[in-house]
């Protein structure tokens, strides 16, 4: 009677536990074409792949055009690869937890991952069919970075405006064609605005398609790392 038991509760479970699977994302890539564009009349194009595993925390772009090369993004450090020469720079902290990749992995897209962080919400409004978030740093970073608006558009994620301390936009971006695989939901289209001190004002323009999650066929590059010297 007792294993007649189990087997009926593992009977109930199992649809349980593939539903449970079926919504953890872990990896995705994608194909992906960067158009920029600045004020001054320069332009350039960039495409290739791009690997996210959010159990690695590493971003790796395989780079096909202009020229072959690979960039490692990590927490602190980016790393540009050409064949036996590597570049190594710092970046932003944070990076890679408000990535596009890793907020959609882990479903935080929608308020751009910024609930559980060093902001907080102080205001929300209305504006015909969007809603705006307000959020702004808290008491301990108020002096080192601005504020952020957050609108939502049918649900989802379409844009963000950045302000440095003095309230001054420093960047704008915009969310859109977004693609569903299952419950996991990824915008194809962003487009962003870079206002820099100087005046100068830079577009980009980032696609993707092709875009894959949970994919076990390219190991490659999800695990792609580079020899420190």
């Amino acid at each position: 009677m007792k294993k007649l038991l189990l087997l009926l509760s593992l009977i109930f479970l199992l649809p349980l536990i593939s539903s449970a699977q079926k919504d953890v994302y872990y990896r995705v890539r994608a194909d992906f074409s960067v158009k920029e564009k600045s004020s001054d009349g320069r332009s350039s194009l960039t495409m290739g792949k791009v690997f996210y595993d959010k159990a690695r925390k590493r971003i790796v772009y395989d780079v096909l055009f202009p020229e072959k090369e690979m960039w490692l993004f990590t927490d602190t450090v980016m790393y540009t690869i050409r064949g036996d020469a590597q570049i190594k720079n710092p970046i932003v902290p944070g990076y890679i937890d408000f990535s596009v990749f890793n907020l959609s992995l882990n479903n935080n897209l929608k308020d751009y991952g910024l609930k559980n962080s060093i902001y907080e919400l102080k205001e929300v409004m209305k504006d015909e069919d969007m809603v705006i978030s307000l959020y702004v740093p808290k008491k301990e970073y108020e002096k080192i970075i601005g504020d952020v608006k957050v609108s939502v558009k049918d649900n989802r994620l379409y844009g963000v405006l950045i302000y440095d301390v003095n309230k001054k936009m420093i960047g704008k971006q915009i969310f859109s064609e977004y693609l569903k695989i299952g419950g996991f939901e990824f915008p194809a289209e962003i487009i962003n605005f870079s206002y820099l001190q100087n005046g100068e004002e830079i577009t980009q323009i980032t696609t993707y398609k092709n875009v894959k999650i949970n994919n076990w066929d390219e190991d490659y590059f999800y695990n792609y790392n580079v020899t420190v010297p």
